[in-house]
């Protein structure tokens, strides 16, 4: 018996196991669990008139990497089909109108996940006719030799084979020109467009990343509609004409929760295009059940379609059911947000600094001293000033009665009468003479009170407080030292 047969020829509905469960309303129902570890990795899925197609995801060593045909039961029927060389990561399948099988070897993991810490040179087609033997490859390239990892196959009305990557997410590509079988050099590829799946909050393992997280796509079997899925929805489209590209481009997506999937990857229609039928890609000591689900047209976010969840296959927890992928998507991820909060921290911390200098520029700001008028206090180096640092000199001479005493510690004495700061101690008892440069004053004005206390001009009555000695400086206000109230 033929791999394919009943690829070309829908049948009347999907095929189901007399176990299955009944649905409920936003969850997958069970179909079967595949039960062999040669066929738990599921990343293509075709449903055909008597069972199933699948391939699995790379493995280690690529043992795996084979076509697998399975009957109602997801029991493996017949001997699996071998590739002639060995595929580096298939990830998706679809069938042509004339029910030859594609295969989607377009993978392109990042090293950590497995793959290599460089691109691939060429992505790969495999096509498997109706009762091949084995699979021919058709090689593809892009033509900036980026690394692309892209998990979606679709193909238009004409046969042209549409790729959607998952990373970067949502590009749309398609051969320049006809694929050439067995060839080594690979058709240039170019990108027609982009498809961005939306953050619908449908619960699955990878939360927010499983949102954008592109694994698969698929044709109706009558060609007037396609799906696309996430590892938590599937986005269906109206296709008229056979134009695949303008309908993901330019339409309005019907979305299906596809809620809690172990590792949602593979999506296919029903062989009557009423349903969709899913597959999960899970570790070897997993198993995972086949899921079909009714189309529905929710609001993301809205209604109970995308928060009740599927029975799960086992009561594994989310770390335990982590890979290394899913791992390196959530570190990239942790990743990005710490480098936009230092870029916001940086910012800020500018935009503070350039703040303070605008204000520097344009007065003075709030609790800083403003420079006294002329006839106030007069300038360093006038005739009358005072000294204004430790070790400051007294004026010779004062233009309006006694010159001021010094302002900070060594400062001048008052009324006039020099000296340096070091004369013969005093017993505490002498009035004011020890903020006077070690002298009781002579004459004069009453002189500050306390530390740094100056003396008074033309009979102002002096305040007694730090920074105090100036005339109309009340409490020290005007020089920014007043105490706080």
């Amino acid at each position: 018996m033929s791999l394919l047969v009943g690829l070309a020829t829908p049948a009347a509905a999907a095929p189901t196991s007399p176990a299955a469960q009944s649905p409920a309303a936003g969850a997958g129902q069970t179909i079967c669990t595949p039960d062999s570890q040669k066929i738990n990795e599921i990343s293509g899925l075709v449903a055909t008139a008597t069972g199933y197609v699948a391939i699995n995801d790379s493995a280690s060593g690529n043992s795996k990497s084979r076509i697998f045909t399975l009957d109602a039961a997801c029991k493996i029927v017949g001997t699996p089909i071998s590739y002639p060389s060995t595929p580096l990561d298939p990830e998706d399948l679809a069938v042509d109108k004339s029910g030859t099988l594609w295969i989607a070897d377009i993978g392109d993991n990042t090293e950590a996940a497995g793959g290599s810490a460089s691109a691939r040179p060429t992505i790969a087609l495999w096509n498997l006719p109706q009762g091949a033997k084995a699979p021919v490859i058709h090689r593809l390239a892009y033509p900036d030799g980026k690394k692309r990892d892209a998990e979606a196959l679709l193909l238009s009305g004409d046969g042209t084979p549409i790729i959607i990557t998952k990373d970067p997410v949502g590009e749309i590509w398609v051969p320049e020109g006809p694929l050439q079988p067995n060839a080594t050099k690979g058709v240039k590829l170019k990108q027609v467009g982009t498809f961005a799946p939306q953050e619908t909050k449908t619960p699955n393992p990878l939360a927010f990343l499983g949102w954008k997280a592109i694994t698969g796509a698929a044709s109706s079997p009558d060609g007037t509609r396609v799906v696309i899925r996430t590892y938590s929805d599937a986005y269906e489209f109206d296709v008229q004409g056979g134009e695949v590209v303008k309908a993901i481009t330019s339409g309005k997506p019907r979305i299906t929760p596809l809620p809690n999937e172990a590792r949602g990857e593979a999506i296919t229609y029903s062989t009557d295009g009423k349903q969709y039928i899913t597959a999960s890609d899970v570790p070897s000591d997993v198993k995972a059940p086949i899921l079909k689900y009714t189309p529905q047209n929710v609001t993301p976010g809205k209604g109970t379609g995308a928060v009740v969840p599927t029975p799960k296959p086992d009561d594994r927890s989310f770390l335990q059911d982590l890979t290394l992928q899913d791992i390196t998507y959530m570190v990239a991820a942790v990743g990005v947000l710490g480098l936009i909060l230092v870029v916001a921290g940086i910012v800020g911390i500018r935009r503070s600094r350039a703040g303070r200098r605008a204000a520097a520029a344009s007065g003075p700001v709030r609790g800083s001293a403003p420079r006294p008028a002329d006839d106030d206090l007069p300038g360093l180096g006038e005739e009358g000033g005072t000294g204004n640092v430790y070790g400051a000199r007294p004026a010779t001479s004062a233009s309006r009665g006694s010159a001021p005493g010094g302002t900070v510690y060594g400062a001048g004495g008052g009324g006039g009468q020099q000296s340096d700061g070091f004369g013969p101690p005093q017993s505490y008892d002498q009035p004011r003479g020890f903020q006077q440069g070690g002298y009781p004053p002579q004459s004069g004005p009453p002189q500050g009170g306390v530390y740094g206390g100056g003396g008074g001009q033309g009979g102002y009555d002096q305040r007694g407080a730090y920074g105090g000695g100036h005339p109309g400086d009340h409490d020290g206000y005007e020089r920014g030292y007043a105490p706080h109230r």
